[in-house]
């Protein structure tokens, strides 16, 4: 009796569903000469449970042109009358897909941009997880201050990175500081847009836009 037990046990765990992995949602901004995605560079990295999403943040349209053979999407445009591109989970087979803007750039040139799906399971999700990050205010002159809702025993940091991808600062997030609010003098830094990315273990699980004025 005790080995039939057994037996119908280990079998009721073999028919559970597995937990479903949880996907994140990448964004590609597009913006005016740029695409950038969640590290700041042209060159996006999903995995195959990730949804991917195109987001307008320029004032010109951008036409985005997929340079894939096959190609990978239909041309389609990025203005003000269209926002957002949303590609579900599991549209893009692993492998590499070249895209560009037919206005302002061409393959591997001006504007353009190089997608690369992996078999990695899916990155964090930083809305999903519960992961709270706040910098504020936004537009600054430069003071401001970085506020994180943070679980025991995890690195956090933040990369703050010019439009073109290049790491100007990167900044140790720890829970004794940013639980009330953390400042950060940013005013030796040019006024522009800049991208920050709040990186978990190491792992960009959100990137948003902060923009500095003189």
């Amino acid at each position: 009796m005790k080995l039939f037990t057994r037996i119908m046990a280990v079998a009721a765990i073999l028919a559970m569903p597995l937990a479903p992995v949880l996907a994140a949602t990448i964004t590609i901004q597009v913006g005016d000469n740029f695409y950038a995605g969640p590290d700041g560079t042209n060159t996006i990295r999903i995995a195959r449970g990730d949804v991917l999403v195109f987001q307008y943040v320029g004032q010109s349209s951008h036409p985005t042109m997929s340079d894939s053979s096959p190609a990978a999407w239909a041309t389609f445009q990025m203005n003000s009358a269209n926002l957002t591109k949303t590609f579900p989970a599991n549209t893009f087979a692993v492998g590499t897909y070249p895209f560009h803007c037919t206005a302002h750039g061409a393959p591997g040139l001006g504007q353009f941009g190089t997608l690369i799906v992996t078999t990695n399971t899916a990155t964090l999700d930083a809305n999903a997880a519960g992961i709270a990050l706040s910098v504020y205010p936004n537009p600054s002159h430069g003071q401001v201050t970085v506020k994180l809702d943070q679980k025991p025993g995890i690195d956090y940091k933040l990369r703050l990175s010019n439009i073109i991808g290049q790491e100007v600062r990167t900044i140790a997030l720890k829970p004794e500081l940013t639980v009330a609010g953390l400042p950060l003098d940013l005013s030796d830094l040019r006024a522009g847009l800049y991208m920050y990315s709040l990186l978990v273990d190491g792992k960009v699980v959100s990137t948003k836009r902060i923009v500095l004025q003189n």
